[in-house]
């Protein structure tokens, strides 16, 4: 736990701030200068203070925190951080980058034997817009993190990836690259990714995560955001992360970005930092996992369940290579199918299979009425141990190693989850002659 005196600032104030994290800390500073010190717009001296003497409770030795820049939240409405952007609304945010020298409004560079490294989880959106502003904000980032000697992992699609790449020259070695296009393709898989990159390892440690862009399909980005969520419960507060999520204001709609500001406690821009006044923490991740996926948009096959003899199994296959999928994808659906409606029956006793295709997808969805609490389900990087879980937790972490998407969703009604598995390609046809024509 951390905590910050106002007397600090206020020699007559003697309200103190507690809270797991700086940021946490921070929040609260912020929204009492505002309410009981006439301050809704405190300077960056006023916050690099509150920084530099919020102390953990233990009495450990601190050291000055590094921000990316620095801003006051707006408590009064709507948080963009994108305000001079056509069709959003918001305060205008001044630019200044990783730090700026001496005039006000800006944040001078904490380097040097003064700067601290993070010591705790830091989820942050950062809105950039177009490719020459993603690597101008990213590049000292990384930079500033290999200086610190702090491992950095970047997972972002290309073509950013390799703007990165070029852009940090020689030292582009010295980071963990991942094509979010491959990694994140089924977002469920990224957590895992994160845990196991921060596993072992208790030194301060930084991240690029995009897994959001233009162009994904509907559910993925569905997925997506549900996963920015769940990162909000899958990294421990205590963890040193510092995790950076990309999100393009220039061609992303306005409806993905205010999703963005409730999964991420902070908002930052190039000169801009302050915190998210829609954050929703767990209860957003709890309420996106207790909402209801869209109804088939196709007509549906039910499977039977066949628990004894598992004939449901090939009819899954026969019916999945029907709708053009490989008939090893179509096994590993079938495999992945029958994991999951397995455990479900073990848990309620009934269960109901479906498939149906959609697009390029072939979709087969298991439902029961059992009620999950746990929306992490199979999506951590190691399993639940000692639960009643366990059997679904196995279940569903091998549907996201084998298929393209999983979803997950738990309510009063019960369970639901639905897998995508790409169709095939269809050939493309020729210009030639048709087979009458040349066949007597």
């Amino acid at each position: 736990m951390k905590r910050f005196v106002c007397a600090e600032l206020h020699p007559d104030c003697d309200r103190a701030f507690t809270g797991p994290t700086d940021q946490a800390v921070l929040d609260q500073v912020l929204a009492h200068a505002a309410a009981d010190h006439g301050q809704p717009c405190p300077s960056m001296a006023f916050i690099e203070t509150v920084v530099i003497a919020t102390h953990p409770l233990d009495g450990e030795e601190r050291c000055r925190l590094t921000l990316v820049g620095a801003a006051p939240p707006d408590r009064s409405g709507r948080i963009t951080g994108a305000g001079h952007r056509a069709g959003r609304q918001g305060r205008p945010i001044r630019r200044s980058g990783y730090g700026a020298t001496g005039e006000a409004g800006t944040l001078t560079a904490l380097t040097g034997r003064h700067a601290r490294a993070h010591q705790t989880y830091r989820h942050e959106c950062w809105l950039y817009g177009g490719d020459t502003e993603f690597v101008a904000a990213m590049l000292p980032f990384i930079r500033d993190g290999l200086a610190r000697e702090q491992p950095v992992m970047v997972a972002v699609p290309q073509p950013r990836l390799h703007a990165l790449r070029d852009a940090l020259g020689g030292d582009a070695t010295q980071v963990a690259w991942a094509d979010m296009a491959d990694l994140g393709a089924n977002p469920a898989r990224i957590i895992p990714a994160w845990q196991e990159f921060t596993r072992g390892d208790r030194r301060p440690v930084r991240g690029i995560g995009q897994p959001i862009w233009a162009g994904r399909g509907h559910a993925e980005l569905v997925e997506a955001q549900f996963h920015e969520a769940l990162l909000n419960l899958a990294v421990a507060p205590d963890t040193p992360l510092w995790l950076l999520c990309p999100y393009d204001t220039s061609t992303l709609p306005d409806d993905v970005i205010d999703e963005a500001l409730r999964s991420h406690p902070v908002l930052a821009e190039a000169g801009a930092y302050r915190a998210s006044t829609h954050y929703g923490g767990a209860h957003h991740a709890d309420f996106l996992f207790g909402g209801r996926l869209p109804e088939p948009a196709a007509p549906t096959t039910v499977i039977g369940f066949d628990p004894a003899r598992h004939r449901h199994v090939d009819q899954l296959i026969r019916a999945a290579a029907a709708e053009g999928v490989t008939v090893d994808r179509a096994a590993e659906l079938a495999t992945a199918t029958d994991e999951i409606a397995t455990a479900a029956h073990h848990d309620s006793g009934e269960v109901e299979i479906r498939l149906w295709h959609e697009d390029a997808a072939v979709l087969c969805e298991v439902t029961d009425a059992t009620v999950i609490d746990n929306p992490m389900i199979g999506r951590s990087a190691t399993p639940t141990i000692g639960s009643l879980a366990d059997r679904r937790d196995r279940a569903i972490r091998l549907a996201n190693e084998l298929c393209d998407l999983v979803q997950v969703r738990s309510g009063r009604d019960g369970t639901t989850v639905r897998i995508h598995t790409r169709r095939s390609p269809q050939p493309t046809r020729g210009r030639g002659p048709a087979r009458n024509e040349t066949t007597p």
